[in-house]
């Protein structure tokens, strides 16, 4: 008996359709799952085996072929096991299904209970597409399903469950001839995820910029990296405040708008980071570790999955010690910073993924740290420091538009002194600064800007011009270098409520220049 079953798999960010279907036939006993199906997916024919006898059905001696269409799609991942376990069931007749078109996504256990997976949020969207009205999942992944509009998401705890769901009485067999279970029907009009917004759990504790004491130049720096997203690289000795700094940033973000949080909740649902309970708000804040390997951080692997840099779109990557993180790694970053996204091919695969992220990065100026500080003597010999710095290839500077030395702090600054201003204040100027960047229309943030559009938003007067071209001169910028003082100086005047940059705006956003670090001039000062 033939039982097609509609559940889903996941590739890349995106979720499929499959066709789940079971052919229960006399013969000699076997289980041959075929439709390029990977080794976790192979490995099902022992959790369903496992799962049946446990949960008190009879597992059929009988030849059981399962084909999983398209036949051409690479499927990975253990979501269709309770697809599975269902199209054999309703194969070897021990139940009936009722009308209807149910599609059911999740893990099995050994002994019968449904595991949420993976991407659940995308793979249910595109069975909503396909015209599909109920989805089974597990329980632990209802909230997550039920941000898809117009399908009903019902969810199960154990086999057991998704059976008396689908289960009606069954008939007395009336004809010898192999009968055709299918629980599908004919699609329907397109669904989109959409769906109520909540809050996304909190995660470590958020320091207060408050506790960043002294380093007016650098919370400057960051204020404007933040209010613009652009780029930005702290410099410094050890303890000199660098990771205290960066680790304030979530506190500092505004909400995500509806799309930016679908997108952001997509990439989270994909990459397994849950519990997903409503859409993603929060912008994500990223922070590897420097031994991070290159497929981490693209993303890639035998089942094509989102890396770090796409884990943090719509947010912030942090890289603490930069030059310590590998070469190929940090090459890795200059097209999806200019692009936004970042292509994966494999053997017989490729995808795209999103990495429209703002790189925050803090590195110290040499191996010992104290390269140009007053604070004690470098312990490098050489022009180590110099290789050290040049770790940091000249491409990715270029697209790095802001550079801050940080000093060590003086001790009476970090027990006394006025207070510095907290999270709540400067996330309001980010928020406002922002929403006055938008409401120009301009496509892109001011970190992206380039050509026609950057020159338009600035609004350039004959004065401005050739201030432009002096600093550019005294940097000998490349293009990109010009265009980074432009985008900048319309951060900065963005935040001080000005629709035309000016002169002052270009010469703070020159300040913060890659060409001259200034460290031992902003120690001495």
């Amino acid at each position: 008996m033939l039982a097609i079953v509609p559940s889903a798999t996941l590739q890349g960010l995106d979720g499929r359709l499959i066709r789940v279907e079971v052919d229960v036939a006399p013969g000699l006993p076997g289980f041959t799952i075929v439709g390029l199906a990977d080794a976790a997916l192979q490995e099902a024919r022992e959790r369903v085996r496992g799962a049946l006898r446990n949960a008190g059905f009879v597992y059929p001696p009988r030849r059981i072929t399962v084909n999983l269409a398209p036949a051409d799609l690479r499927k990975a991942g253990a979501s269709l096991d309770l697809a599975i376990a269902i199209g054999i069931l309703l194969g070897s007749e021990q139940v009936r299904p009722s009308a209807g078109r149910v599609a059911l996504i999740g893990e099995l256990s050994l002994g019968g209970e449904v595991r949420s997976v993976p991407g659940v949020l995308p793979m249910v969207a595109a069975l909503a597409r396909r015209g599909i009205r109920r989805v089974v999942v597990a329980t632990s992944a209802v909230e997550e399903a039920r941000l898809v509009e117009g399908i009903e998401v019902l969810g199960v705890e154990a086999l057991i469950g998704a059976v008396e769901l689908i289960r009606v009485r069954r008939p007395h067999r009336e004809t010898s001839s192999p009968p055709r279970v299918e629980l599908v029907e004919r699609p329907s009009p397109t669904d989109s995820p959409g769906g109520s917004p909540e809050p996304a759990p909190e995660g470590r504790r958020v320091p207060d910029l408050a506790e960043v004491r002294g380093q007016a130049e650098a919370r400057r720096a960051l204020e404007i990296a933040l209010a613009g997203r652009h780029g930005l690289l702290l410099l410094g000795p050890p303890g000199s405040g660098k990771t205290l700094l960066a680790r304030t940033i979530p506190g500092l973000l505004p909400p995500l708008d509806d799309a930016a949080a679908l997108a952001a909740t997509v990439v989270a649902s994909a990459a397994g980071d849950g519990p997903i309970r409503g859409l993603r708000r929060r912008p994500p804040f990223r922070a590897p570790h420097h031994t991070i390997s290159y497929a981490a951080m693209v993303g890639g692997g035998p089942r094509l999955s989102p890396g770090e840099i796409t884990m943090a779109d719509q947010g912030v990557l942090f890289l603490d010690e930069l030059p310590e993180f590998g070469r190929d790694v940090l090459e890795a970053l200059r097209q999806p910073l200019e692009e936004g996204r970042v292509a994966i091919a494999r053997a017989g695969r490729a995808t795209t993924f999103p990495a429209r992220f703002q790189l925050v990065a803090a590195m110290n100026p040499c191996p010992c740290g104290y390269a140009g500080t007053s604070e004690r003597s470098c312990a490098c010999p050489g022009t180590v420091p110099e290789r050290y710095q040049r770790r940091v290839s000249g491409p990715l500077r270029d697209r790095i538009d802001l550079w801050v030395a940080m000093p060590r702090v003086a001790p009476l600054s970090l027990v006394g002194g006025p207070e510095p201003e907290d999270s709540a204040t400067v996330a309001r100027r980010i928020a406002m600064a922002r929403a006055r960047a938008g409401a120009r229309g301009t496509i892109g943030d001011n970190g992206r800007l380039t050509g026609r559009t950057l020159r338009a938003a600035c609004r350039l007067s004959a004065a401005t011009e050739r201030r432009v071209v002096q600093l550019a001169d005294l940097e000998r910028a490349s293009g990109r270098g010009t265009e980074r003082i432009l985008r900048v100086a319309r951060t900065i005047a963005d935040l001080a409520g000005d629709e035309i940059v000016r002169e002052v705006h270009l010469d703070e956003a020159a300040w913060f220049r890659p060409a001259d670090l200034r460290l031992a001039a902003a120690e001495a000062s």
